[in-house]
Formats: structure tokens, C-alpha cells, sequence
């Protein structure tokens, strides 16, 4: 089986297999940058970011090689007037059948993968705010409280999502937070910046479990402003997004160091459907 998430920005996909301890580690992944929040508008995906995801999708099922999938779609798709249409399709082409789920439920799963990591490593997350900022939507929990905030790195791009922003900053500052971990591209991007790593040469393994903090991010969003191989350090077309992603981290974050973790949406997907989770009954 293959877990497959299809975000905003990203498409990401993995196989696991379980350990002696009980919990998953990743033996697969699979990431291609799609932008399908990209020229979203009333007509709902645009058709270059619907290719672009074609492209992708057809590269995994050559690559992978897999007999079963599950996949979700998150924001983008839930906004999109013409996903069922374009969903159809995919399924038709790859045998694919993608779920578009909630924000709520992107969350929890996120947060399982997260959890996941954080046993692997022996860190003590307890108390800990977990924040997902994605490319057309942000998920923040603490514990067994969640929301999803219709703001990204793509729509904040695109529109004024300000007033969604001051929204989640004050949701954060609600909970009495003793970690703060961080996932999703813009945090392991600007880590692996610091760390020496660039596009072609990330190394999850490197990431998980670092601390990062403001000072990181204000020097990674100064680097690509600048920067004439914005395209090597981050991949292609990326670096405006992850600049706004930093910008909205400093805005959002309370001042102390973060702790960065690799796995999210996609691990956590796996995990669930392999324990048979209720939420993906």
C-alpha cells in the first residue's frame, strides 16, 4: 500500500513499514512541488496546476510500484468547484480514488504522523502546539484540540489573509504551550538551508527532531530575497513561497525555539488506514 497526500503545494506520498516498537518508519517517499492552489479561482484548479498534478501522480504510479493506495486531498481541492470532475479523472487514468477530507481531520492525521516521529526520536512532546502551514491552509493543535485556518503560503501569496492570520495567532496564544513543533516545507526548507542542505541534496533524517527559530527564519527569508540561485537552495519557483511562509511564522510564532519534523499528513495517513483508525472508517 502507498499513502498519498495531494496539498495545496505538494504532492506527497510514502510506503511504511512497522517496527518492533510499534511504531512506522518510512522505507518510501515520493514529493514533486505541484502548486495546485495556483491559479485557483471561481472556475475552481487551474488547468496548468491540473497538469502539473497529472505529471506527478503519473510519475509515482511508474516509480512506486504499488498494488493499493489511499489519498487525500486538503484545501485547494475542498475549494475547487471542478475537484469531483478532475478527481473522476485522475481515477479513470491511474486507478487512483482520492478522498477530499476536512481540515479537521487533516490535523489529526497530521499530528499522528508528527507523533509518530517524535516516539522514534524519544522526544517528550507533551504540552505541545503543532502548527502545519500549508500552501492554501494552516492546521494548529494542541492535544485533542484542533482548527484549520483558510489561509497558505500559495493563498497569502495570491490575496489579504491577514485578518485569518491575527485569528490563528490568537487561537495560539489561547494554550499554555511547553513545545512548539513545526511541519510542512517552509520549516524543513529554511532548517535545511541552515544546515548546509540544499534542494537536491535534503536529508529528512538530518531535520528531524532540529530546533529552529526566528532568528532562522528572518535569515532564510533575507537569503532568497536575494539570493541568484534561489532555484538550487529551494527548488524551482519556490522561493517567493517559502519567503511568505517565513513571514508568516515570525507573525504567528511566540518567541522561543521550534522543533521541526519531517513527517506529516502523508505518514500519518499510512499509519491510521494500517491501525484502522476510526476517523478513516
Amino acid at each position: 500500500m502507498i499513502a498519498i497526500d495531494l496539498g495545496s503545494n505538494t504532492i506527497r506520498a510514502c510506503k511504511m513499514r512497522r517496527l518492533g516498537s510499534g511504531n512506522f518508519e518510512c522505507e518510501y517517499s515520493f514529493e514533486r512541488i505541484v502548486g495546485s492552489a495556483r491559479g485557483l479561482g471561481s472556475n475552481g484548479l487551474a488547468n496548468d496546476a491540473m497538469d502539473r498534478i497529472r505529471l506527478a501522480i503519473g510519475e509515482l504510479v511508474s516509480e512506486a510500484k504499488f498494488d493499493s493506495s489511499i489519498a487525500v486531498a486538503t484545501q485547494a481541492f475542498r475549494e475547487a468547484a471542478n475537484s469531483s470532475e478532475f478527481f473522476r479523472d485522475i481515477r479513470d487514468k491511474f486507478g487512483i480514488e482520492f478522498k477530499i477530507i476536512s481540515g479537521e481531520l487533516e490535523a489529526f492525521l497530521t499530528r499522528v504522523g508528527v507523533e509518530n516521529r517524535a516516539k522514534i526520536l524519544s522526544l517528550n512532546i507533551d504540552n505541545s502546539l503543532l502548527i502545519d502551514l500549508g500552501g492554501a491552509s494552516t492546521e494548529i493543535s494542541f492535544g485533542d484540540f484542533s482548527r484549520s485556518f483558510e489561509f497558505g503560503i500559495i493563498t497569502a501569496l495570491q490575496s489579504d489573509k491577514s485578518a485569518l492570520i491575527e485569528e490563528a495567532k490568537r487561537y495560539i496564544g489561547g494554550f499554555e504551550i511547553d513545545n512548539i513543533i513545526l511541519t510542512s516545507g517552509v520549516p524543513t526548507t529554511a532548517l535545511a538551508i541552515k544546515r548546509g542542505m540544499n534542494y537536491e541534496n535534503y536529508n529528512a533524517k538530518m531535520i528531524n527532531g532540529a530546533k529552529i527559530d526566528k532568528d532562522d527564519l528572518i535569515y532564510v527569508a533575507n537569503l532568497l530575497k536575494t539570493a541568484t540561485n534561489k532555484d538550487e537552495l529551494v527548488g524551482k519557483n519556490r522561493a517567493d513561497l517559502v519567503v511568505k511562509g517565513c513571514e508568516i511564522l515570525l507573525d504567528i510564532l511566540p518567541n522561543k525555539s521550534c522543533i521541526v519534523i519531517d513527517d506529516g499528513l502523508r505518514e500519518g495517513l499510512f499509519i491510521a488506514k494500517e491501525l484502522n483508525l476510526k476517523e478513516l472508517k
